[in-house]
């Protein structure tokens, strides 16, 4: 039985000589990343075990994984029968009531975490952390407090989702930028045949320079391996022509990469020492090679990361109901959802009130750069600013 008025004679592990074998005991449910960053911290421990329930037993085989070097020993205990899970905790309570215990209570079940505290609370060399979103390690009993590290490639392989390509921000050249700015200007002379031109084509056909039907107003595009040229027909009849060329002219051009471009760039005013890293066209692959997802925009903030879905414009907002299973899905729940437009919000036909709440539902920021006041965020006033006053927030999704 679960005893709680229960007090435990707390001893200062470090002030121990000849310290015992220490072992590092760990719930497991379906958030991997904070039993890893508890295992990265806990270097004393070369003993590891995991609890897990039949349903999180393939999480604790990708943790496992991550650490060839320690040795570990997979539990499996059922999410809420009360008498399994009281008898593995004080199994392991005595066999390991000699040793310098951490026991990392994050993940798993609550019936777990308390039956597991109870049992080793009185072990005079146990320790019990909790691992926040922001990467926090907490000591339960004496409150303190310290920054925990994993990398954010080391976080897409726990939960099962491998980031296989992207491009590094840091890739994108003067030119490229240059091509960034003339795109979005030149676009002005017809939204519309730019979009039917330009947006959602098949990268297979780029790769193969396969020709681009012109639209019945006479707009066209037309390109070779190192330019594309675009002629736009305004209202008026008359026809405007760019030609752009620059290393990444294809991805910027095509599918709105050019819009990607802008709001990673915007990202950068955090300053490197904020931003460690960003990237774009991320793409999730699985095991088979098939392709699982994109992201249009990640960024690593240390402790937390932001990715943005990018739409020039709104036209089918269960986008965004795609987006929020995304975020669950390739980095969990601590992770920043960032949803940016771009165009006059009064064009989309009902669609930004629409998709505005649909961000509220799932737990996504909503930023419009031609209209931001419109955007609900008016005191904010900026990307960096909005995204600034949730970084030190849990999520509660």
């Amino acid at each position: 039985m679960v005893m709680i008025g229960k007090m435990r004679t707390f001893v200062n592990i470090s002030n121990i000589p000849n310290r015992m074998e220490s072992i590092h005991i760990a719930l497991v449910g379906g958030q991997p990343v904070p039993v890893n960053i508890g295992i990265r911290d806990d270097g004393n421990a070369q003993n590891i075990v995991l609890i897990c329930s039949p349903e999180s037993s393939e999480v604790a085989g990708r943790i496992k994984n991550e650490f060839p070097d320690r040795t570990f020993r997979i539990e499996k205990c059922d999410s809420v029968n009360l008498t399994e899970i009281e008898e593995l905790s004080e199994k392991l309570k005595a066999e390991f009531s000699d040793y310098e215990v951490t026991l990392n209570l994050t993940s798993g079940t609550k019936l777990w975490c308390l039956y597991f505290f109870n049992a080793f609370r009185d072990v005079p060399l146990a320790r019990f952390i909790y691992v926040d979103q922001t990467n926090k390690i907490i000591d339960v009993l004496t409150k303190d407090v310290h920054i925990g590290d994993i990398d954010y490639l080391t976080r897409f392989k726990q939960h099962g989702t491998p980031l296989t390509s992207f491009t590094s921000y840091e890739d994108y050249t003067e030119k490229d930028f240059i091509v960034m700015n003339e795109v979005e200007k030149f676009r002005d002379w017809n939204r519309q045949d730019f979009a039917l031109l330009t947006g959602n084509v098949n990268r297979n056909l780029l790769h193969n320079y396969e020709p681009i039907r012109p639209i019945d107003s006479g707009s066209k595009v037309e390109y070779d391996r190192e330019t594309i040229t675009i002629t736009l027909v305004d209202k008026k009849g008359k026809e405007h022509l760019a030609t752009f060329k620059s290393p990444h002219v294809f991805d910027l051009v095509f599918n709105f990469g050019w819009f990607e471009l802008k709001v990673a760039k915007e990202l950068t005013k955090f300053g490197s020492n904020v931003v460690k890293d960003i990237k774009l066209n991320c793409e999730f692959s699985y095991t088979s090679g098939n392709t699982k997802n994109e992201i249009d925009i990640i960024a690593d903030f240390g402790y937390r990361l932001v990715f943005v879905e990018c739409k020039t414009m709104i036209h089918d907002i269960t986008d965004l109901d795609k987006f929020g299973s995304a975020l669950r899905i390739f980095s969990g729940t601590s992770t920043i959802g960032v949803f940016a437009t771009n165009d006059d919000p009064h064009r989309a036909h009902g669609n930004f009130s629409s998709a505005k709440e649909k961000c509220k539902d799932n737990g996504i920021l909503f930023f419009n750069f031609t209209r931001w006041k419109e955007s609900g965020y008016a005191q904010n006033g900026s990307l960096k600013k909005l995204i600034e006053a949730k970084l030190h927030n849990q999520n509660i999704r």
